[in-house]
């Protein structure tokens, strides 16, 4: 017998429909505290079901926030208790299995949080990615010091290729990473674990900009004016329905960049071909940078 058969039973509800449930928004719902988005997401729960994607990243995020397992069953039951075996539907049991289930899991596996950069006093990624970690690749030649203000032992590059969550994590350390300045310009964005990562960055201090395709935009999911709305941070589109902005990078304290084939889309992390390169070589990242204000500019 499953979870969600097992409460119906203790709680003596019914797998049929009964009355119709509020709605409940994923933007109403991320604004509430935990205590309050358990009790309203149970008694929205066919609202939490259809917008699973967004409530499981909220409710996720309360758990990094440092929720533990037993304050979430605690608040599970005491919602449950106050709704009464009347208000045990099969979709409400089924939301409280799943907040029980992800709260004993504890905090999201498989993005941002268990990679870090490398570790060096002071740095930022751009500074130190490549020092003393054997993962990554220096050029064997050498550069003229009048063509190039970094030596070839300074200078880093590395390739990645998906389907891969190894490759996913170096791009969440690559934007966990920014210190001053994130510049971002792709065709779409629509993982929430690099929406969170953006978002982040932007509370930490670091000043974020983002240019994307206008027809992108209003796609099903795109983070891109949420994170506008929710952090305040500005972005730009190309604005030409007749014509793709299909570019791809970011660049991280005009010191970094990363660029290549994968859209910022969970299709790319994890069923597309796709493949990428992280440098820090200078004159990349002043290419990149100098692109990137030309767009900003132009749009």
């Amino acid at each position: 017998m499953s979870l969600a058969n097992i409460l119906l039973a203790c709680l003596g509800g019914s797998s049929n429909a009964g009355p119709q449930a509020p709605y409940l928004s994923a933007q109403e719902a991320s604004q509430l505290p935990l205590d309050a988005f358990v009790q309203r997401s149970l008694e929205c729960a066919p609202s939490a079901l259809q917008q699973s994607h967004d409530f499981v990243d909220i409710f996720q995020g309360h758990l990094q926030r440092g929720s533990s397992s037993a304050q979430v069953a605690l608040l599970v039951g005491e919602s449950l208790e106050r709704m009464g075996s009347a208000g045990a539907s099969k979709a409400t049991v089924d939301w409280a299995c799943q907040l029980l289930v992800l709260a004993s899991q504890g905090k999201s596996g498989g993005g941002a949080e268990g990679y870090r950069p490398p570790q060096a006093a002071g740095g930022s990624y751009a500074q130190v990615a490549g020092s003393g970690n054997g993962a990554w690749e220096t050029p064997k030649q050498q550069q003229q010091p009048q063509q190039r203000q970094q030596s070839g032992s300074d200078v880093y590059i590395k390739s990645l290729f998906f389907p891969s969550e190894e490759s996913f994590g170096e791009l969440v350390n690559f934007l966990d990473s920014a210190k001053t300045s994130l510049d971002i310009c792709v065709f779409n964005i629509t993982d929430n674990d690099l929406a969170r990562a953006i978002g982040n960055a932007k509370k930490r201090g670091v000043n974020v900009r983002i240019i994307t395709d206008d027809e992108q935009l209003k796609c099903q999911g795109n983070d891109v004016e949420r994170l506008g709305e929710q952090y305040g941070i500005p972005f730009k589109t190309d604005n030409d329905p007749k014509k793709f902005m299909h570019s791809k990078f970011a660049i991280i304290d005009r010191r970094a960049v990363w660029s290549g084939s994968y859209n910022w889309t969970v299709g790319a992390r994890r069923s597309n071909n796709e493949s990428a390169i992280v440098t820090n070589d200078s004159r990349t990242a002043q290419a990149f940078s100098a692109e990137f204000e030309r767009l900003w500019s132009q749009f």
